[in-house]
């Protein structure tokens, strides 16, 4: 049965027009696990540009995996890269919808989407308008409950 399949892929990969001297390899377990600790190591560092570049080594290589997914959205969100960090949060979702961790986070990120909108509202619309007050107030709860209740930092 395993050499009728293997046939089978053979045939298909040159029925396709595959060029099967091209196929390049998965990397092997000991050198994902390399990156897991450099990873790793530039996350728990702060040094988010080595994290993120790891981190995307390894959702590209172990594309069912949440934790680069997860580790990318903490990383966008401490740099200010809040888009990217709602990406990244939904890429870990689509692998592990109940993680509550991740929702928790993604819900912080995309409050303070939110608020970042009613700041540049305030910026741009006239003061005496009754919605620029309404977004002052907005801003100022939002703010109280982002300090006070929910802290500054999105979580591990």
């Amino acid at each position: 049965m395993c050499l009728r399949h293997c046939l089978s892929v053979l045939f298909l990969l040159i029925f396709t027009g595959c060029d099967i001297q091209n196929l390049q390899p998965n990397p092997d377990l000991s050198s994902l696990v390399e990156v897991q600790k450099r990873a790793d190591a530039a996350y728990q560092n702060e040094d988010w540009k080595t994290a993120e570049k790891e981190y995307l080594y390894l959702a590209k290589n172990l594309p069912g995996e949440i934790e680069p997914w997860f580790r990318l959205g903490n990383i966008y969100a401490r740099t200010g890269q809040l888009d990217a960090a709602v990406s990244a949060y939904r890429e870990a979702l689509v692998r592990d919808t109940k993680n509550s961790k991740i929702w928790h986070n993604l819900g912080i990120v995309q409050l303070r989407q939110a608020t970042n909108t009613f700041v540049e509202m305030l910026d741009y619309t006239n003061p005496d308008d009754p919605l620029n007050q309404r977004a002052k107030q907005i801003v100022d709860t939002m703010g109280d409950l982002m300090a006070n209740r929910l802290g500054a930092a999105v979580p591990e």
